[in-house]
């Protein structure tokens, strides 16, 4: 989602735009495009492990990730000429390590100019998974989806969107006899896994898990199969 796709040159050379309205000699900015803290912009899933800091500004710069979780990978800094009539917009990429803590996290890259600012980014504790929903919808901070499904269920589904290859398994020690899935693996964009089920004709609920894994990021889906009805 945060993938834009921008020319390479951009690192190495600053593209040049001529500032029109202001001659101030003395005139200087730091304006981060992106990340610009939205919705979207700046907020990562936790298997997601790069983008990009893009910014304006008419002078040198220097960058220092601010947590070890983030790496600058190009773009550190660059010197230019001071000039008020040339406003530049660099681009720099970082690498983010996976997010294995279950919680969301939050980390910052300072950028040193004639002004000093920070680009943030947010990287969520959990996988990208639309059904079943994660059990805090705010914050997405779950590592762990429960699908409720009636006795009588048959079909159900299991769907995500994640930027990497993933698996899709029983838990250690789940019951594997009445639920089953269609795939197991597949590779990164969005993904729709079938879930088989089979009636629960027993007086007692029932559950079973599946782990789904991705970029080192393992987010547990429980099953749970309520009880079949007694008409006595």
């Amino acid at each position: 989602m945060m993938k834009k796709a921008y020319s390479l040159g951009a690192i190495a050379g600053a593209l040049l735009l001529f500032a029109s309205c202001n001659k101030d000699p003395e005139n200087h900015v730091l304006s981060i495009v992106h990340p610009y803290y939205s919705a979207i912009d700046g907020v990562l899933y936790a298997e997601q492990d790069n983008d990009s800091i893009i910014f304006e500004s008419f002078d040198s710069y220097y960058m220092e990730p601010m947590v070890d979780w983030i790496k600058i990978t190009a773009g550190e800094s660059y010197d230019v000429k001071y000039d008020y009539t040339k406003l530049y917009t660099f681009k720099s990429f970082v690498s983010f390590d996976p997010n294995t803590t279950g919680i969301t996290r939050v980390g910052s890259v300072k950028i040193s100019s004639y002004y000093n600012s920070a680009a943030v980014f947010y990287q969520l504790g959990c996988l990208n998974i639309n059904h079943p929903a994660p059990g805090q919808t705010e914050t997405r901070d779950s590592v762990s989806f429960d699908l409720d499904v009636t006795a009588t269920s048959t079909l159900d589904s299991i769907c995500f969107n994640v930027s990497k290859p993933w698996t899709l398994n029983y838990a250690e020690n789940a019951d594997q006899t009445w639920a089953t899935i269609d795939q197991s693996e597949g590779e990164a964009g969005k993904s729709k896994v079938t879930l088989t089920i089979e009636p629960n004709n027993t007086e007692n609920a029932r559950a079973t898990v599946f782990e789904l894994k991705c970029g080192g990021v393992t987010n547990l889906i429980n099953i749970n199969q309520a009880a079949a009805k007694n008409n006595d």
